[in-house]
């Protein structure tokens, strides 16, 4: 597993193995560092940096993540003076720039300022702790998708998802556990109140705990409460009762007094310094637990955020807290806990920064965890954090989505057989692209070869995460198909590879755009309704033209695959997914005013299959926007690709040239980036150009299957797709080459 920040122009193989597989050597560090901010704790020293310009990405820049013990402060100040140097690079078009300031936060920020300020050579900006953790919550909570999550023993980690534009955001509570405890009330951007606390906290851990057993070492601690057992020290209900104690609501596991039972002969406990460490660690955790719900309660706030050194992903801690407010609340309120929680202070410290992009929100953050980091603190691994990709513009939901709304068709953690299919399916997939671009299958035939040594780069690469996550299901947070299909599109680029597929497209749409017109012609002698039918029968069969699909790599590999080919093996099956007749009578009945349609593969797909569609829908009086992807992803269409597919299309169609003549077909960014597309994080463009769509159709079955296949809309809605592998089809009750063609009116599920 490969950690730290890198930029991949030139990759490479190294030739000296690394176990089975080789090291991949990511040389270049050349991205310019825009802005800096360090948290230095009595633990750890985060440091969060904004770097621009890197090999490969467009639209923003990348906000990094990185932690050191502040006992090896050295280590975190070297690394800072290489972020100093890297800030100080700039291209001759910039201009003059001023000197780099490094913002500062948390205690070590006033112990070591001047040592800072010394060896750096930089001005040491201050900022205050309690705003710094508060700034960097609420930016984190919007932008990252699996930020926040519950946590039991029983349930293990659960990610709520993120908060909607629809939810209010404040108020809420951040109960920041370090050696003692300070609790915020937090009620909008900037505006916080410390409203309680307590000196019971974490340094009460450690030194009764040190004291006791003579344990130093706090990841020591820690893992020495996982084999211990409470109750050999603590006196309980049942020790007292003998059974429950029902007319109260206790349990005979229940503690009743800690540590207690140590002095009671009668009891004859006999215990370990294990189980001493988890009575400790049970005390402390239910303390702090009830005062954050009994403020809760005075304040009236049902959200409670748990942050801190103390807590660093452990989950017996997180365990006790949520247990402390489920019992507390009765079930009414959950403990909420942060997969950047380490790194609140240093983010909303950099946000605070004069020349920080972020401060204007007029963009979004994609996490992109082809090159990841530990959690701050968390020793396991078990929990990761990828650099957060920003986007160039601020990414919206399509009005038309209803909420609740949940992208993922699939939980790949649940669902261990989903999981270790899609898992080994798409390792196979990166195996077989190298050997393509090997055969030249991918090239354009004049020269324009994929890089074979980036490519196996990247199958390393990429294999290296697919076998951690197989292992540790939610090292990055949700397991969905979603997710690692755009981890494949990120480890594509971050090994500079933008568009393997790129000769690909270009053949096989001048191979389509050479058939549009008989194609057209063969229906528009049809009536309406008949035409209409064998448009969508098309659009189906142009769906299987997907270099996504390994089941297909063959025959469209050798040129085997074409539209009658193609619809040979489309069956409307099964019948509860296929009503395109009900479909079609709507639209002959009444027609549509607008229309969004979101695209799927270049070529056929595209070619043969939507836009023959759209220029019906067109006829019938509807305006079409056609949403093709921000960015490259294997063999999908991008704005700009589409763009010049329609106007080549419209050179010989007079229909389809009056179309875009009179912006009765438009094409625009969708504002993703992968195969699957969120709906909450569209392009601001076609939003607006979305505002009045009365249709909304999904084609392909990235977009419509494993990506919103239990979507609802306000608006009707329709899917377009072939079950292309074992995975969805068994998920959806399918067989392999079944059609999804499923129409549904607006406000129905």
């Amino acid at each position: 597993m490969m950690f730290g920040s890198i930029n991949s122009s030139g990759a490479v193989i190294d030739c000296i193995a690394e176990g089975s597989a080789y090291d991949i050597v990511l040389p270049n560090q050349t991205e310019r560092v825009q802005n800096i901010a360090v948290d230095i704790g009595g633990s750890l020293a985060k440091v969060v940096y904004y770097t621009t310009a890197a090999v490969g990405r467009h639209g923003g820049g990348r906000l990094h993540f990185k932690a050191f013990e502040t006992d090896h402060l050295d280590q975190c100040i070297e690394f800072m003076c290489g972020l100093v140097d890297r800030s100080r690079i700039r291209d001759p078009t910039d201009g003059p720039t001023g000197e780099p300031v490094i913002m500062a936060t948390g205690g070590g920020a006033h112990r070591f300022g001047e040592e800072l300020r010394s060896r750096l050579g930089v001005e040491i900006r201050v900022v205050d702790e309690m705003e710094s953790l508060t700034a960097g919550l609420n930016f984190l909570m919007r932008e990252v998708a699996d930020e926040v999550f519950t946590y039991s023993e029983a349930r293990g980690q659960k990610f709520v998802g993120p908060v909607s534009e629809t939810e209010d955001l404040f108020p809420y509570m951040l109960v920041n556990i370090g050696s003692g405890v300070s609790i915020l009330k937090v009620t909008g951007e900037g505006q916080y109140e410390r409203i309680s606390g307590t000196s019971l906290g974490g340094g009460t851990f450690w030194g009764l705990l040190h004291e006791l057993t003579g344990v130093t070492s706090f990841d020591a601690m820690l893992e020495t409460t996982k084999s211990g057992d409470n109750t050999k020290v603590d006196m309980m209900v049942g020790d007292i009762y003998g059974t429950n104690y029902d007319k109260i609501g206790l349990k005979a596991t229940n503690i009743a007094a800690t540590m207690a039972g140590v002095y009671r002969k009668g009891l004859d406990k006999q215990y370990s310094d294990a189980d001493i460490a988890r009575s400790l660690l049970y005390m402390v955790s239910n303390n702090i637990g009830q005062i954050a719900y009994l403020n809760a309660q005075l304040h009236g706030i049902r959200r409670i955020y748990f942050g801190g050194y103390f807590i660093r992903g452990h989950p017996l801690t997180m365990h006790t807290l949520s247990y402390a407010i489920d019992f507390w609340s009765k079930g009414m309120i959950s403990a909420l806990f942060l997969r950047h929680e380490g790194y609140l202070g240093a983010t909303g410290a950099l946000l605070r920064g004069e020349a920080a992009p972020t401060r204007r929100r007029a963009c979004s953050f994609t996490e992109n965890f082809s090159v990841a980091e530990p959690a701050a603190g968390d020793s396991s691994g078990v929990s990761a954090l990828g650099m957060l990709d920003q986007q160039a513009d601020r990414l919206e939901r399509l009005p038309q989505l209803a909420l609740p709304y949940v992208p993922d068709t699939v939980d790949l953690a649940a669902d261990e057989g989903q999981r270790l299919a899609w898992l080994a399916a798409l390792e196979r997939s990166a195996h077989e692209l190298v050997g393509l671009v090997e055969r030249g299958a991918l090239d354009a035939g004049s020269g324009d070869r994929v890089d074979v040594g980036k490519i196996r780069a990247f199958s390393i690469l990429y294999a290296r995460h697919l076998q951690r996550l197989g292992a540790q299901p939610l090292a990055y947070g949700a397991l969905t198909v979603r997710g690692i299909l755009g981890l494949r599109e990120q480890c594509l680029r971050e090994v500079g590879l933008g568009d393997v597929f790129a000769a690909v497209k270009r053949r096989e749409t001048a191979a389509a755009l050479g058939a549009f017109s008989e194609c057209v012609a063969l229906t528009d002698v049809l009536t309406d309704r008949e035409r209409l039918l064998a448009l969508l029968g098309n659009a189906l069969a142009g769906n299987m033209f997907d270099w996504g699909a390994s089941e297909l790599h063959g025959a469209l590999a050798s040129g085997a695959l074409d539209l009658a080919a193609a619809r040979a093996q489309i069956s409307y099956s099964p019948q509860r997914l296929n009503n395109p007749g009900t479909f079609a009578d709507r639209v002959i009945a009444q027609g549509y005013r607008k229309v969004l349609v979101f695209v799927d593969n270049s070529g056929a797909d595209v070619v043969l299959g939507v836009l023959p569609l759209a220029r019906f829908l067109t006829q019938t009086g509807a305006t079409v926007v056609l949403a093709a992807n921000s960015r490259p992803a294997l063999n999908d269409v991008t704005e700009g690709e589409l763009k010049d597919i329609v106007a080549e299309a419209a050179l010989v169609d007079e229909s389809l040239a009056a179309a875009v003549e009179e912006e009765r077909l438009l094409v625009c960014a969708s504002g993703s980036a992968g195969p699957c597309v969120d709906l909450r994080r569209l392009d601001p463009h076609l939003v607006a150009l979305a505002q009045a769509a009365d249709l909304v159709i999904l084609v392909g079955m990235a977009r419509a299957i494993v990506s919103n296949y239990h979507a609802r809309f306000t608006c009707d809605s329709l899917r377009i797709a072939v079950f292309k592998n074992k995975m969805t089809a068994d998920a959806a009750g399918a067989n392999v080459f079944d059609s999804l063609c499923l129409y549904v009116p607006g406000g129905e599920d």
